[in-house]
Order: C-alpha cells, then structure tokens, then sequence
C-alpha cells in the first residue's frame, strides 16, 4: 500500500532507453556543435553556437536517459523527466495494436521501438523507443489478454 492506502502493483518488467540510444538520439547535435567548435578555430563568435548546442544535446540525452517504462500485470507507466517529471499510466486493456520498429542501425545496435495504438481518449499512441531488442512484444500481448478477461473487457470492431 502506499501513503493513501491503495495497493500498489508490483512491477512486472522495467525498462528504460539504452545508453546506445540516447548517443544516437543526440547523434546530430553532436555533429554540428564540432562542427561549430572547429569553425571556432578561425571565428571566435561561434564558441557561443557551439556551448549552447551542446547544452542542448547533453539535456536531451539526460531526459531519453531518464525515462522509465515500468510494465505491470495491469498497466503500463511511462515516467519522463529530470528536474519535474511527467507519468503517464495506460491501462493494458486499452491497448488495441502494437507495433515493432527497427531502422537498419537499430538492428545493428539490437535496439527497437515498440509502438502501442490504444484506445485511450488523450494518448491514442505510445512509444516504447530506443529498448532492447527482445520478446516484450508478446510478453505485452499477453498482459493485454490477461487485462482484459481480468476486466471482462470485450472487444468489438
């Protein structure tokens, strides 16, 4: 129980970006603050660009850093954030599709994106992005199955 006094559901699987994505995600950032600290080199002006571009990359890899999918039997938690955070809570039984993508340097990295379709009113799409490569796919279509015969859930098309 927590400190209102409702169960609290135990954890079935966390997850959270691989470090792999989080230098891929800031790849681009990276690339041109170089390139405005060589530009440096000749013009001086341009160590301003180059600092705040880095700044920027460096807060974006803290925040993909810091984000955590926490799966349990029942729902599916997505906390993002570094000084406030956002949770967002889906309920499994409202997740309808899923989607598993990989670009070619993602299947190198051996990292995925999973994309749920929900039929929840404010987050119709959620993205699982930049995890490892693995079965979660059915472990959530599973839970999905369970959540909904748990519920007495039926879907009609």
């Amino acid at each position: 129980m927590d400190s209102i006094g409702t169960p609290v559901q135990q954890p079935y699987l966390q997850l959270s970006p691989t470090l792999a994505y989080c230098f891929l995600a800031i790849f681009g950032w990276l690339f041109l603050s170089i390139g405005f600290l060589v530009g440096a080199y000749w013009i001086n002006m341009l160590c301003l660009p180059a600092i705040i571009i880095l700044g920027i990359a460096f807060y974006r890899f803290w925040t993909i850093r810091n984000t955590i999918y926490i799966l349990t039997e029942e729902t599916l938690k997505i906390r993002t954030g570094i000084f406030s955070y956002t949770l967002i809570t889906l309920e499994l039984y409202r997740v309808k599709d899923y989607i598993i993508t990989q670009s070619f340097i993602m299947r190198i990295l051996q990292i995925m994106t999973l994309t749920l379709i929900t039929t929840d009113k404010q987050d119709v799409i959620i993205s699982l992005t930049g995890i490892k490569q693995s079965t979660l796919g059915d472990t959530v279509r599973e839970l999905v199955q369970k959540a909904r015969s748990k519920s007495k859930i039926i879907e009609l098309n």
